[in-house]
């Protein structure tokens, strides 16, 4: 089962990190932290909704209580693009500028290197 968890600061939070904190829950099978969100996957629904229970609300710093909760599947007719090579210095919003040319932009993220999987 796929967990959305929100108001994680990407650039201080390890996907071992997020492991370990949902790994009493049940298997953690991968981890994916973005900027200000992360996805854990699990391998057993029960495990998950517990661990859902118990982590939402929960302080992983100080003053950013965690939202956790099943992820919601993409709308219908939208794709996910995997763009490579990006600049380092490349925010969301300038790449969001880029594609919204071309049609509307659902969701934009860039993901620098905070991305395991086990």
């Amino acid at each position: 089962m796929k967990i959305f968890v929100g108001n994680v600061d990407g650039a201080d939070t390890t996907p071992e990190e997020l492991a370990a904190l949902f790994a009493p829950y049940g298997t953690v099978m991968s981890c994916a932290v973005m900027k200000q969100f992360a996805f854990v996957h699990m391998r057993e629904n029960a495990g998950a909704l517990r661990a859902i229970e118990a982590l939402h609300g929960h302080e992983l710093r100080p003053g950013r209580a965690l939202v956790v909760e099943m992820s919601r599947p993409r709308p219908l007719n939208t794709w996910k693009i995997f763009v490579g090579n990006v600049s380092a210095a490349c925010t969301s919003q300038e790449l969001r500028s880029l594609f919204e040319r071309r049609g509307r932009v659902i969701e934009c993220d860039v993901v620098k290197g905070n991305w395991h999987s086990w």
